[in-house]
């Protein structure tokens, strides 16, 4: 079996978070541990597929920011071959400039196997949260999925189940191969190399490690709720004036109102403060200083985030919605809206009662089963070998 994966779009945002950390946490495994994996991507101003030097692809891994590609070797993917051919998606490539559809029929027609990553269905369930040409990319990708593919991962039973309700009926194939594999919440050693000691930080983030701060690590967007968080926050300080604010996360789409009461608020950079160039050994360290952790999500397909608190054992406060009581089990805490004022009543009771607060940290300890990125890639292997080979 030959595997070709196609990174065209993290090679083009250089993205470390979210999708890409998933496609980069499977890849730096699977160059590792096996030798069929092409890694390939595609070049819009030829309209040719590269192959890219595996070595290469662990050096671009260890600095996806500056890493340059220096040989791209021209590659006939539709050639003919004795080998099973498995054309395996799973970074963000609805938005690419080779479009699925048309892609995916001639991959069918060159006898490749498809398979697919799913994340969530945000698009199509929430299309106020995402730009229209994401709305219609997603949409023509999905349709793509649901004619073309032979196999379709995804991180939680809820994202598994809204696929199967969007299905179109009108498609008559038969059923897909369907897996659900949780990703991983613990970071690479390979990552955590890039700072992996207290010392080498930043003074400005040794300072902020030594307070009592809520972390909310997410980009700022409007779906994950920072604003609600952010009044939760300037009622608590009135009532706890030690207490500080940590928000880690890029600056995202539609949120430009947000941003600006951010940056001018009277408390910026004193008790609420924004990171938004955080790697993993400096994020793993900011997860295990934090008081509690937030994670207000409208809707999520899985929550890294969420795992990756509670494998520090971190209260985390998320919404009872789509996967989360999936990912989060009994040991996150839930609330059934973004009322500001219930997440300040949460807060609050941890913070005015000790005990309950140890008591709480002490069964997240003893009772999480924290997902770890080596089972999440041999899930998928596994599943390749045995669904897409027989």
């Amino acid at each position: 079996m030959i595997i070709y994966l196609d990174i065209s779009e993290f090679l083009r945002t250089r993205i470390t978070t979210g999708i890409q950390r998933v496609v980069r946490e499977y890849l730096q495994r699977a160059i590792n541990k096996q030798n069929n994996i092409n890694v390939i991507i595609y070049n819009a101003s030829l309209s040719i597929y590269q192959l890219l030097d595996n070595k290469e692809v662990v050096l671009f891994l260890k600095d996806v920011q500056n890493y340059e590609f220096k040989t791209n070797k021209e590659l006939d993917l539709f050639q003919n071959s004795k080998s099973t051919k498995v054309f395996f998606d799973m970074d963000s490539v609805w938005n690419a400039s080779q479009k699925r559809f048309t892609l995916y029929k001639k991959l069918k027609n060159h006898n490749f196997k498809i398979v697919n990553f799913i994340y969530d269905l945000i698009p199509m369930l929430f299309p106020d949260f995402v730009k229209d040409n994401t709305k219609q990319n997603f949409q023509s990708f999905l349709d793509s999925v649901y004619k073309y593919s032979d196999l379709v991962f995804f991180d939680s039973k809820s994202a598994l189940d809204d696929f199967d309700k969007l299905q179109p009926v009108y498609i008559n194939r038969k059923n897909i191969n369907k897996k659900v594999v949780y990703l991983g919440s613990d970071f690479s050693s390979l990552n955590l190399l890039q700072n992996p000691k207290l010392d080498l930080m930043s003074n400005n983030y040794k300072s902020l490690l030594s307070k009592k701060y809520i972390l909310f690590v997410a980009t700022l967007e409007p779906r994950k709720c920072q604003d609600q968080v952010l009044k939760a926050f300037e009622k608590l300080h009135i009532s706890y004036p030690d207490l500080h604010l940590v928000l880690i996360g890029k600056v995202g789409w539609n949120i430009e109102k947000f941003a600006e009461i951010l940056n001018k608020h009277p408390l910026k950079n004193s008790y609420i403060h924004h990171l938004d160039e955080v790697n993993d050994a400096e994020l793993s360290f900011f997860y295990d200083r934090a008081f509690l952790v937030t994670y207000l999500s409208i809707y999520e397909g899985y929550g890294l985030p969420v795992v990756e608190s509670l494998k520090h054992s971190n209260i985390t406060i998320v919404l009872d919605n789509s996967s989360m009581k999936e990912v989060g089990t009994d040991c996150a805490d839930y609330i059934l809206d973004k009322d500001e004022n219930k997440l300040v009543d949460i807060i609050s009771k941890y913070l005015d009662n000790p005990s309950i607060y140890n008591k709480r940290i002490k069964y997240i300890k003893s009772n999480y089963k924290a997902p770890i990125w080596d089972n999440f890639y041999t899930n998928i292997s596994n599943t390749l070998s045995y669904t897409v080979i027989k």
